[in-house]
């Protein structure tokens, strides 16, 4: 059993070794004109914030095509609006929380929950992506109204909605650069 585990942590260590030492050749993988297409290039963060993600998802490292990044960008952020509304229950369940919030919070965690269901891939293949993610959008702007109106002011909360927000963008971009292959 001891040298089972030793050839394990052998092999792990030596992909460990070739991931740290080759990351120009991950990072290639994912042609530039993709990249551009997808990634709004109008803001030096959002760029950024674009290019890292799709680089830190694995399967936007072996896409070739827009269509396959949109799927991919769509992916992540319909897994980012499941997370932002299990965020928001779990807040629910904090004995801290200012009881005025709550009804804020609990229409959040439910605006995110149906929000899930415009972000798919059906509306890609069926040309309602942009629409479909419209709407994503709209419940995540009552959501932000329904704080600021119950004056909810929780640092966490800010900086959900912001990292949601950049998986919105990113997917946006990608589903426009597929839906308008002329731009």
């Amino acid at each position: 059993m001891g040298s089972r585990n030793t050839t394990v942590l052998f092999f792990a260590a030596i992909a460990l070794f070739l991931f740290l030492h080759f990351p120009s050749q991950t990072e290639a993988t994912i042609p530039t004109e993709l990249v551009s297409k997808v990634c709004p290039q109008s803001e030096i963060r959002s760029y950024e914030i674009c290019v890292k993600s799709l680089m830190a998802n694995p399967k936007s490292l072996m896409v070739t095509s827009a269509k396959a990044v949109a799927e991919n960008a769509l992916d992540r952020a319909r897994r980012e609006t499941t997370a932002t509304s299990c965020f928001f229950a779990a807040l629910l369940k904090r004995k801290d929380i200012n009881p005025a919030s709550k009804a804020a919070l609990e229409s959040c965690s439910s605006l995110f929950k149906q929000s899930v269901t415009f972000i798919s891939l059906d509306g890609l293949s069926g040309g309602t992506a942009s629409l479909d993610l419209h709407s994503a959008l709209d419940k995540a702007t009552e959501c932000k109204s329904e704080l600021s109106a119950a004056h909810v002011s929780i640092k966490s909360v800010t900086d959900k909605l912001e990292e949601w927000g950049n998986f919105y963008s990113i997917a946006s971009e990608a589903v426009y650069a597929v839906e308008n292959p002329e731009h």
